[in-house]
């Protein structure tokens, strides 16, 4: 099929000139054909994946110049780069991509009878040593009485047991979250490793939306601590953004391999915020270090309620 010739628009009848690619009244192509394979994916990656032009100087602002895409988006330079929340969307989705695609989730996996056997033959070198030495001896004497006094007190009632408090707790929550809860603690009874595992990739699921979530307490923390100022909040939300997607930027390249890398992102995640805070709001340099060490300390306490909700999310799905 061939590109339709009329003059008018399909959409709302808005007459177009021979040179319009776009209706100025309603947006829409005026290419009235069906789309190929191409334009559905360049469609994609132009409306929900910055994967254009100015993606690159954008990049370039938001890692090198803490701050500086907040000062143009605010004066209004925004078609030059890349809009901030397409921004962040696309460094997450590449962020945690690449941390799905990485080996090494065994690392949130204890195997107390693998490293026992690994430590085998080590141990029984030990003990034959501890054999020969009297202070050894005396620290495996002093050693067995702690482990007996202790085994002593657990076998005395001293109050209820865990099984007794979970039950306790289960019964003050809603009937399918505690029903939830209890499959959770059934399943790390039958393998705790596999239920580890199942949270963790329950969490990592979950983190993206976390973040953006997180963005509007964020940027509250930032109107708190900059009310003198009479921003709207759309302003701290802005850089909110920019920041968590600088973030995102840094982390992906303490990716790459070699420590160069890894002390770069160390050193710069931590560095940004304050030389963004310092471009974006000015004032003095000892009143942006203070209210960056006040916001890294309400930030915290965020990320540490935001780890909780995302371990009980993990739990109960």
């Amino acid at each position: 099929m061939t590109a339709s010739t009329s003059n008018t628009c399909a959409n709302c009848g808005h007459r177009l000139a021979p040179w319009d690619k776009f209706c100025a009244q309603c947006g829409q192509d005026t290419a009235n054909h069906p789309p190929s394979l191409w334009e559905f994916v360049h469609e994609f990656l132009l409306h929900y994946v910055a994967f254009e032009g100015k993606l690159w100087k954008s990049l370039w602002g938001l890692l090198a110049k803490p701050g500086f895409l907040t000062t143009e988006y605010l004066a209004g330079r925004k078609q030059r780069y890349v809009l901030p929340l397409r921004l962040i969307l696309t460094l997450g989705l590449v962020f945690f991509l690449v941390i799905k695609a990485e080996p090494g989730d065994n690392l949130l996996v204890l195997d107390p009878p693998a490293k026992a056997a690994q430590r085998g033959p080590q141990s029984a070198a030990s003990a034959a040593a501890a054999r020969l030495d009297p202070v050894a001896q005396a620290k495996e004497k002093a050693k067995a009485d702690y482990e007996a006094d202790r085994q002593k007190e657990q076998e005395e009632p001293t109050g209820p047991s865990d099984d007794e408090q979970f039950e306790k707790l289960t019964q003050q929550l809603p009937v399918p979250m505690a029903s939830a809860l209890k499959r959770s603690q059934a399943r790390f009874k039958a393998d705790s490793n596999a239920e580890m595992k199942r949270v963790a990739a329950r969490m990592l699921a979950l983190a993206p939306y976390a973040v953006l979530c997180s963005l509007p307490f964020y940027a509250g923390l930032l109107a708190l601590l900059y009310r003198s100022r009479r921003q709207p909040f759309g302003a701290h939300f802005v850089f909110a953004m920019h920041l968590h997607a600088a973030w995102y930027a840094v982390l992906l390249v303490g990716q790459l391999p070699g420590w160069v890398f890894t002390t770069f992102a160390v050193f710069w995640a931590n560095a940004y915020p304050v030389l963004a805070l310092k471009r974006v709001y000015a004032g003095a340099w000892w009143s942006t270090v203070l209210r960056a060490l006040l916001l890294l300390l309400l930030h915290l306490l965020l990320l540490l309620m935001g780890l909780v909700v995302l371990g009980l999310v993990g739990a109960l799905g």
